[in-house]
């Protein structure tokens, strides 16, 4: 009913999916290419931007039609999408709306997505879900910390989620005080899947355990699965394994260019073929590999904004190895990629770095930023501007970072040219040497 409601035939996109997941390779790559063909040909028509870049380069619209064609189109780049995003979008698509990135870098980032896209992108969630046990209707956490989406929790939304078995908690912050609190709602609920930040459950798993809070009761009560999501899982994986004593299992994404790939009960990561093209480039020569490079997407149901190469500054590997559950889909390895920090404060209260990421990009003219904690009690951000930071911009970021922080902690602003990134090639929003330092002594967690 919601998906009708608003537009989505995501239902009847799912059982294409639930059948293309098992064709051959050949069927899959005829549908591949002509959705490759519909996107370039739409681009062209529609677009200012993509028919300037198709006649600069000399590109028939109708000819692209395989990954070899594909590879005519340079390379796109967020600051290319933040300085074109109008020239590059069909606005008259049905249901358009402007959204911003819900992932963990800290470049903001707006573009326009539709109602068709949102369908592909829900139907591609499910069907991973399924793959892990879990359906649509099964009760799922979502331990979260997008400020936006925290409190879009209206009436509605709620006796929404409610209805479709689906709850929000919070993980902006998380302390000694907000643990206890968690664990025993998430077990009266017998909730069934618990999906978010791996950092964030790592950390509530800590404090449990220093706090003698038992988590295992979640299992009792009906957990089945984590799914983690938006942070590079690791060695996370054995830890929330060990800590909740149930499978987890990971998914990959970028808001801006759809959900790229999810685990399936084998641990393979399967790519959402039907969906994007998936390249990888040597982010240095910036010329194709086979093996370890940049991940480069081309979203094949993004008509509102045609997203052709564009680069997503993740390390992946690709793969086309069978695997066990006998889906065709080809298969990715993340080998690089987002990592979320938290910042401590005077209070005990652990902050995590998206609650930072949200805050700050809702300032008008912040283009990066950068947190960083040297000592329990302060914060210093580095921020990088364009011309439509305000003249009152250093304050404004004082006032929304004292009330995320929740108290009085001195918070120190300076306006930098640039924030370089990590040598992995990522942008850290937050460094804490903090954090670090407690969660390996045996003060943490700070009892209050």
């Amino acid at each position: 009913m919601q998906e009708r409601l608003l537009g989505r035939g995501t239902f009847a996109i799912l059982r294409d999916l639930e059948d293309s997941q098992f064709w051959p390779r050949e069927r899959l790559e005829a549908l591949r290419s002509s959705r490759l063909v519909e996107l370039a040909c739409c681009a062209y028509v529609h677009t200012p931007y993509w028919r300037e870049v198709m006649d600069r380069h000399g590109i028939r619209p109708e000819e692209v039609c395989s990954l070899e064609d594909l590879r005519r189109f340079p390379l796109l780049d967020k600051a290319t999408v933040r300085a074109r995003r109008e020239e590059m979008s069909w606005r008259d698509l049905r249901r358009v709306q402007l959204v911003r990135t819900s992932g963990s870098t800290n470049e903001a980032l707006q573009f326009y997505t539709s109602s068709i896209r949102e369908a592909h992108i829900n139907a591609a969630r499910i069907r991973g879900h399924r793959w892990i046990g879990i359906d649509k209707g099964d009760k799922e956490v979502y331990f979260w910390g997008a400020p936006v989406e925290l409190h879009a929790q209206d009436r509605l939304k709620r006796l929404r989620d409610w209805l479709i078995n689906d709850k929000l908690t919070s993980a902006l912050i998380i302390s000694p005080r907000t643990v206890p609190e968690y664990v025993r709602r998430w077990a009266d609920w017998r909730v069934t899947c618990l999906f978010g930040f791996p950092s964030c459950m790592v950390l509530l798993a800590q404090m449990a355990k220093r706090l003698d809070v038992d988590i295992s009761i979640l299992k009792a009560r009906g957990l089945k699965v984590i799914c983690a999501t938006a942070e590079v899982l690791g060695a996370n994986r054995q830890v929330l394994a060990a800590a909740f004593g149930v499978p987890v299992c990971d998914s990959f994404g970028l808001r801006e260019a759809g959900l790229v790939g999810h685990e399936c009960s084998y641990g393979t990561m399967h790519a959402t073929e039907e969906q994007l093209i998936l390249e990888t480039i040597d982010p240095a020569t910036l010329q194709p590999t086979d093996g370890e490079g940049e991940l480069v997407v081309t979203n094949l149901v993004g008509l509102a904004m045609p997203l052709i190469r564009y680069r997503t500054g993740d390390a992946v590997t690709l793969s086309k190895s069978p695997c066990p559950c006998g889906r065709t889909l080809g298969g990715l390895t993340i080998s690089g990629g987002r990592m979320l920090d938290f910042v401590v404060t005077s209070q005990g209260r652990w902050v995590g770095g998206v609650a930072f990421i949200y805050t700050l990009r809702a300032i008008k003219g912040v283009v990066k930023f950068q947190v960083r904690q040297e000592r329990i009690g302060g914060v210093r951000i580095l921020l990088a501007v364009d011309k439509e930071f305000a003249s009152d911009g250093m304050e404004q970021v004082k006032s929304v970072i004292a009330k995320r922080l929740g108290c009085n902690d001195e918070i120190v602003v300076e306006l930098v040219d640039d924030i370089l990134p990590a040598p992995s090639g990522k942008y850290r929003p937050v460094v804490s040497t903090v954090a670090e330092q407690l969660r390996q002594g045996d003060a943490f967690p700070p009892r209050l």
